[in-house]
């Protein structure tokens, strides 16, 4: 192996860099101009609060950039080919010169598509643009692109913590105040990272080299990270289980989890193609298998999230990440050899359509579904106008039957508010703005329903009668109307004299059996109760409506019903009790 200097490597890297300009002109005048206009734009701040007032002409084409800039690049081995082919090459340097005319392109930064598209599209495009279909060649090539980037971006970093340092050390030796210089700190980071950074790249990726990972990352591989995904894989597993045995839905975090450790086990996965030995090569070449329980963990999270609150923009894009992980379970799990290439080519549909396609947007989706979803439940509660628009009647303390559909209600017009205008909300709901329909909800109701978290909005609903119930830990019910109740179409009746003890099932014949606790259950549910624990002033005020219970083939009359509790316990439980049974 050849043995060189310090200064032989130094004058290497220098060539090397010296050649990466002299081949990627276009690409060198694009970032040129990047870093001229933004050292300018970052002394005078304002021109990038376009919002309040439109940025210069000369600064418009900034945005075009990332994406000329990779364009260029994408074209930059065809310049060699003729003169035609040579035009091909300036057509992103023609874009950038179109965008001096183009006012709207700064808007475009504003949108969450603009940075789908640089941080997403265009890592695609870059890892597809080689056309090589088979895993091992497409794996070597794109980890020795990542690799080229990671030590380009090293070197920025390196160079400017440095002159951080010893700009700050003369500020403060020197007693030099931040009026008279600042330190340039923006402007030197934007030297670095947009014109020395993509040029290192440049130069590194001129001349790749063939990828292998030395002895200290193969161990730190094979040896720490891969048993740490073996045991977080086991960790989800029982969770799972958990979810399998107790019957209850999995909490919404979990589809981040699952999410994250996906993508961590997916990118080792194609590391340790790159290693020797692979001591845990059989954990890998069965990814799909380890995967495919999880993924249907992801699925049942997202539902439950997504019938909680609904489709905002961030689950739009964490369900498309759902479908891709789908895809790529699928691919694996029958040892396809061009699996990569196939999976970065069809991420990269996904992300264009996203991006090129408004209907597809997440922020149009996601407004769509909100405004669907608040119409739904607008007409469930019965405040729904025939053109669509919301009905606000004056507040009535009975809305607290209903307390959990005015929260998810609100909170739809809460995310709606962040996104929209006034005249959006009167075009849509015939209100000006979300407070309106808090204004049509009574005190406790309106609480419960703009509380910060479902916590807080329990809190909310019962922090007046917490002191009250634990120094009483009973309720006593009785029926205060002595007016007559509809008992048309049940032919036997069954009624208890005295009082009967909760823990006693009343026999209704025909070896049928009910019990008061089973039916108080069910009433909460029915008025829609947020827990089995609701406060004394919930229940008293509702309590007309507990101490009568109909089904189609039961009607069952409380005339007095005795609650009781301990501090300890999470649901009421009914004491005594005295009622009237009837059964068709």
């Amino acid at each position: 192996m050849e043995k060189i200097t310090f200064k032989e490597k130094i004058q290497r890297g220098l060539t090397a860099v010296w050649d990466a300009v002299k081949a990627h002109p276009v690409e060198i005048v694009i970032l040129l101009y990047v870093c001229v206009v933004g050292c300018y734009g970052i002394s005078d701040p304002d021109i990038f609060d376009v919002k309040n007032e439109p940025a210069p002409w000369w600064f418009r084409p900034m945005s075009l950039a990332p994406f000329m800039v990779v364009a260029a690049y994408s074209l930059q081995p065809l310049r060699k080919r003729g003169i035609g082919w040579l035009l091909l090459y300036l057509l992103p340097l023609v874009g950038m010169m179109a965008g001096f005319a183009m006012p709207f392109l700064l808007d475009w930064v504003e949108v969450t598509t603009y940075w789908i598209a640089v941080f997403a599209a265009l890592p695609l495009w870059m890892c597809v643009r080689h056309w090589l279909t088979d895993n091992e060649p497409f794996v070597q090539r794109n980890v020795q692109m990542a690799w080229s980037l990671a030590r380009a971006l090293l070197v920025a970093g390196i160079l400017y913590l440095l002159y951080a340092a010893i700009a700050y050390t003369i500020t403060s030796l020197f007693d030099i105040r931040y009026k008279t210089w600042n330190g340039w700190y923006g402007q030197v980071a934007l030297l670095l990272f947009c014109g020395l950074a993509p040029v290192l790249f440049f130069a590194m990726e001129d001349r790749p080299e063939s990828i292998e990972i030395r002895r200290f990352w193969a161990v730190l591989l094979n040896w720490v990270l891969t048993p740490a995904l073996m045991i977080y894989t086991v960790v989800l597993y029982v969770y799972a289980a958990k979810i399998l045995f107790t019957w209850n839905l999995p909490k919404g975090g979990v589809a981040i989890m699952v999410t994250v450790f996906f993508v961590i086990f997916f990118a080792a996965k194609i590391l340790q193609m790159l290693t020797e030995p692979q001591p845990h090569k059989w954990f890998y070449d069965h990814f799909s298998l380890f995967v495919l329980p999880l993924l249907a963990l992801f699925w049942i999270a997202v539902a439950r999230r997504l019938t909680d609150y609904g489709l905002t923009e961030s689950r739009y894009y964490l369900l498309l990440g759902g479908v891709l992980m789908t895809v790529c379970v699928l691919v694996f799990l029958f040892r396809n050899h061009r699996g990569y290439f196939a999976l970065a080519a069809g991420a990269l549909a996904v992300v264009l359509l996203t991006v090129l396609v408004p209907p597809l947007r997440g922020e149009r989706v996601a407004q769509r579904a909100q405004i669907q979803r608040v119409r739904t439940i607008a007409k469930k509660l019965n405040r729904l106008n025939d053109d669509g628009t919301l009905r606000l009647p004056q507040p009535d303390k009975a809305d607290t039957l209903q307390v959990v559909e005015h929260r998810k209600l609100y909170q739809s017009l809460n995310y709606l508010s962040n996104r929209n205008d006034t005249a959006f909300f009167k075009r849509e709901f015939g209100i000006a703005r979300k407070s309106d329909y808090l204004a049509s909800l009574s005190e406790r109701t309106s609480g419960y329903a703009s509380a910060w978290s479902e916590d807080n909005a329990r809190e909310q609903l019962e922090d007046e009668v917490l002191i009250v119930e634990e120094m009483q830990p009973s309720v006593y019910l009785s029926r205060k109307s002595n007016g007559p109740v509809d008992v048309s179409g049940y032919r036997q009746m069954y009624r208890t004299t005295n009082h009967i003890r909760a823990d006693q099932s009343f026999s209704i014949g025909n070896g049928k059996k009910i019990s008061a606790n089973q039916i108080f259950r069910e009433q909460l549910q029915r008025l829609g109760c947020p827990d089995m624990l609701p406060s004394r002033t919930w229940l008293e005020d509702h309590e007309e409506e507990l101490l009568t219970y109909r089904t189609d083939s039961l009607l069952v009359c409380f005339n007095q019903l005795r609650l009781e509790r301990q501090t300890s316990d999470v649901e009421w439980r009914v004491e005594y009790y005295e009622w009237v049974v009837l059964v068709k």
